[in-house]
């Protein structure tokens, strides 16, 4: 391994750091425009719902996670998800990329978030119709080589979110550098993700602004140079140390109103920042993923029943010019998710 660019971007994953260190960070149901936080693609989540380190060409999807993962070779790529999240809960995601010599490679997304149709009634309890909800966010995507193996990429993130009469209007922001070795077996990554503003509030009369939810991930992707594995390591959540909810860690540990056996000790607070995957690839016409996300595991599973919540798998199979990927995820002892991917290059079809 060659340590002059390794070393680089240590230096510069430490600039970054101190950046971003002071950043607000957001607990769940502490910030807006949440939805930015869900995965969208099958491979990823099936590898646990989020990865910022591994790079693949032919997957466009992954710069939703990490911007610098933009390829050259992924220009003229189309990436297409959907997601069956729970309940009547559908998401989507879609990308198209485009590469310019000498000036760099840019991308352009789309990603929605739809939670179905809902009663509308008076406080009366009459009823009196339907509305929906809806969140909507534009992604505009650029990447270009900083030094030899080092990427930087960034993405731009209108939101528009309305939820039957009420309306908010935001930008956010990605920011995310990757590193590959020259062997292309260890791949890292590191992403600032959701900075920016909300513009306008749901309630303009009287609301305030609401933070963004702000997350810096960290991850590393390790390939076994004689076996068909690839290891991969997220730390999510990096400026916020305890992600318990201590309101929930309290009522579920509550016995005739006294709080009863310890919080998390060191290792489980760490544990709660990590996901882990990892993928069998016996051919390069097919991929297995398997992902455990700690933080999910624990936060939504019954302390009686745990059953397989925070536990993913999917698969990836190439058909002819496309790829195409299915993941499911429990998130609840009744609730999965499911996730279907199809992602091609236009460029094919020219030949």
């Amino acid at each position: 391994m060659n340590y002059k660019p390794m070393m680089r971007y240590i230096y510069t994953l430490l600039l970054f750091l101190l950046f971003f260190i002071k950043s607000p960070a957001q607990f769940g149901g502490d910030a807006t425009y949440d939805f930015l936080n869900l995965s969208t693609s099958a491979r990823i989540n099936a590898l646990g719902g989020t990865q910022v380190g591994m790079i693949d060409s032919a997957e466009l999807g992954f710069i939703y996670y990490n911007p610098a993962l933009l390829m050259p070779d992924m220009h003229n790529a189309l990436a297409l998800n959907y997601i069956d999240y729970i309940a009547d809960v559908r998401l989507g995601y879609t990308a198209y990329a485009r590469h310019f010599e000498d000036i760099g490679t840019f991308a352009a997304g789309m990603h929605y978030i739809h939670y179905g149709q809902f009663t509308h009634a008076l406080q009366t309890g009459e009823k009196v119709g339907s509305f929906s909800a809806a969140d909507y966010a534009l992604n505009i995507s650029y990447s270009r080589e900083l030094w030899k193996n080092i990427r930087i990429g960034a993405s731009l993130k209108p939101v528009y979110s309305v939820y039957e009469v009420y309306s908010s209007f935001g930008i956010a922001s990605d920011i995310g550098f990757s590193y590959a070795d020259s062997s292309g077996n260890f791949n890292a990554g590191i992403v600032a993700k959701n900075f920016g503003i909300q513009l306008t509030n749901y309630d303009n009369e009287n609301g305030e602004r609401e933070p963004l939810p702000f997350d810096l991930q960290l991850g590393f992707s390790q390939r076994l140079a004689h076996a068909p594995f690839r290891f991969n390591v997220t730390l999510h959540s990096l400026t916020k140390w305890n992600l318990t909810d201590k309101s929930t860690w309290d009522y579920d540990h509550r016995k005739n109103d006294y709080i009863v056996g310890r919080s998390d000790d060191f290792l489980k607070q760490f544990m709660r920042h990590v996901i882990l995957g990892v993928e069998f690839t016996p051919s390069q016409n097919f991929i297995l993923g398997l992902g455990y996300n700690f933080q999910r595991r624990w936060e939504l599973a019954l302390n009686n029943n745990p059953a397989a919540v925070g536990l993913s798998g999917g698969f990836t199979v190439k058909v002819s010019k496309f790829r195409v990927s299915y993941a499911i995820a429990s998130y609840h002892i009744g609730s999965v998710s499911n996730t279907f991917s199809v992602t091609t290059n236009l460029s094919e079809f020219m030949r």
